[in-house]
């Protein structure tokens, strides 16, 4: 049962068309899977593109940042240095002589070098008392206006060419500001001093707000800017444990949006933004972009959720409908820089390009695939009909749509055989066609066809589905019964022989014959012999006898 089975299933994979199909899904499967491999590959590489640049430019952007951050700590400690080995000259003392005298009135500036420092510009006494977080101590604000006049020789000489940074300054508690961007001796210094200690960084620098007294970024609005908003590192300045007051850093938008837009490769690169640690837009490298154009709010939490509650430095990506986002947690700064990769910018960029290509080859691959799958199939096609009309022209005769002569005998020995083992009976009928040689020499050979084909067709249409019938001379007929016995055959040989002679055959329009057959009958259970051929010709000797007895007959014995 199980052999049976087995071959059915390998006699399956047999048939060449199935081969072919099975062939072409294999190859097509294959393609497919290779053309996916190297999207697989394709698409890492996009990604470790994108985030590559991305890293160049947080990278070039930390270094940076770090290079003022340095700067400003450099500021911070030479402040403190100057604070605890005070220089005192003649000009540092005509400074605090013109200071004592100065600090009653609303503003007033020193300097001790027009062309070698910066002024400090201050506000009165009266001012510093009327703010709490203002307190013009007396025995440091000496010392502090001194370490700041030796502080303003260094901020002269710093190159601010090489820091994103347009301005450095120090706001005091005592009540005066140096800056590298110095105002104009008027009544503006009042305003000036007034915003630079009214701003959250100044405030957030007291040791209660900043009990680890370490730097500080604030995102805030600054009019005096064109672009209005400012971003400012800052960090306090302590000595022996006294708060003196801030040394800060202001970034302007303008600066940040150039240096995205030089860093940037192209414009095929997607567009860099920089937010800070509440998802506010700082810069980008677009013009007149806002993060709401970007994103909705739904996507700013996802990034967000993701992005701003990692550690510096941490990088990452999302896919956000069409857009590809990479992200980079910045060291020198308290926010995140963020690239955004559109489909039509990824399309138009090499990977894009890559992509088409490589999806062009797999269609045309596929197309020539499907091409020559329908060709040799077509081939195949017309092979099996041809095969199955050779076959059939082999094994069957022309005429009379049997069994061929040597086809039939094949039939009839496997049929002996597989009745001999089973222990069934088994038949032989002969039947020859009466006077048919009369018949072709009156209607010639074309009207002993169509007696031949009508003959044929009773006989195909009088025996059992089991039953096989074939042309084994010119007029002469054989058949094989299978599990009949002789008086069983020979039944099946009377209704042949009745329906045959029952019949006329119209040969021409005004021209009709009738014709009859003679038999004869054997039966393997006669002489207990399987032996067809034997068979045969005991089943032809009959049939003579039939012949001789006055024909249309049937004869079953000897």
């Amino acid at each position: 049962m199980t052999g049976n089975v087995l071959q059915r299933v390998i006699s399956r994979f047999k048939r060449p068309q199935r081969v072919v199909n099975l062939c072409f899904i294999a190859v097509f499967l294959f393609s497919t899977m290779l053309t996916w491999r190297e999207v697989v590959v394709l698409e890492s590489a996009y990604v470790a593109s994108q985030r590559n640049s991305l890293d160049n430019i947080a990278i070039a952007l930390d270094r940076q940042l770090q290079y003022s951050i340095d700067n400003l700590l450099f500021y911070r400690d030479t402040m403190r240095y100057a604070l605890q080995s005070p220089i005192s000259t003649d000009k540092s003392r005509q400074a605090l002589a013109a200071f004592d005298i100065a600090r009653t009135q609303s503003f007033w500036q020193l300097k001790l070098d027009i062309n070698r420092s910066l002024p400090i510009s201050g506000v009165s006494d009266e001012f510093v008392h009327s703010n709490p977080l203002i307190d013009r101590g007396e025995k440091t604000t000496h010392a502090e206006i001194e370490a700041a006049l030796e502080f303003s020789h260094i901020m002269q000489l710093s190159d601010r060419t090489r820091d994103l940074q347009r301005r450095i300054f120090y706001a005091s508690r005592a009540g005066f500001f140096l800056t590298s961007t110095p105002p104009v001796y008027d009544p503006q210094i009042i305003s000036l001093y007034h915003r630079l200690v009214d701003q959250s960084y100044f405030a957030s620098q007291s040791p209660q707000n900043n009990p680890r007294r370490e730097l500080q970024w604030t995102h805030t609005y600054n009019p005096a800017f064109t672009q209005g908003q400012i971003i400012t590192a800052a960090v306090p300045l302590d000595y022996e444990d006294r708060w003196y007051g801030v040394l800060a850093m202001d970034f302007p938008i303008e600066s940040m949006h150039s240096f995205l837009c030089e860093t940037r490769p192209g414009d095929e690169d997607g567009v860099v933004i920089l937010v800070d640690n509440k998802f506010t837009l700082i810069a980008s490298s677009a013009e007149n972009l806002s993060d709401s154009a970007l994103f909705s709010p739904a996507q700013q939490a996802e990034i967000a959720a993701q992005a701003l509650n990692a550690k510096r430095g941490d990088e990452g990506e999302l896919r956000l409908d069409s857009r590809f986002v990479t992200w980079s947690k910045l060291n020198n700064f308290d926010g995140l820089l963020i690239k955004v990769h559109t489909l039509k910018e990824g399309v138009d960029g090499e990977f894009g390009r890559i992509s088409i290509v490589l999806s062009i080859l797999w269609m045309l691959s596929t197309l020539m695939l499907v091409g020559s799958w329908w060709v040799i199939r077509r081939l195949v096609s017309n092979m099996l009909d041809l095969q199955k009309t050779l076959s059939w022209r082999a094994n069957y005769d022309t005429l009379t749509q049997l069994y061929s002569r040597g086809a039939f005998f094949d039939a009839a020995h496997r049929l002996a055989a597989e009745c001999r083992l089973r222990g069934e009976p088994f038949s032989v009928i002969q039947m020859d066609l009466d006077f048919f040689k009369s018949i072709n020499d009156r209607f010639g050979h074309h009207g002993g066809d169509k007696v031949l084909a009508h003959a044929s067709a009773i006989l195909a249409g009088a025996i059992r589905k089991q039953d096989i019938a074939g042309r084994v001379g010119g007029e002469e007929f054989s058949i094989v019964l299978p599990g009949a016995m002789l008086d069983e055959a020979a039944l099946i040989a009377e209704r042949i022989r009745s329906r045959i002679n029952s019949r006329e055959i119209v040969l021409t329009m005004q021209q009709t014959v009738k014709i009859s057959a003679s038999f004869g009958v054997s039966c393997a259970q006669e002489l207990g012999d399987y032996d067809f051929e034997r068979l045969q010709s005991l089943a032809d000797q009959r049939l003579y006898k039939a012949k001789q007895a006055g024909r249309n007959q049937i004869c079953t014995r000897s």
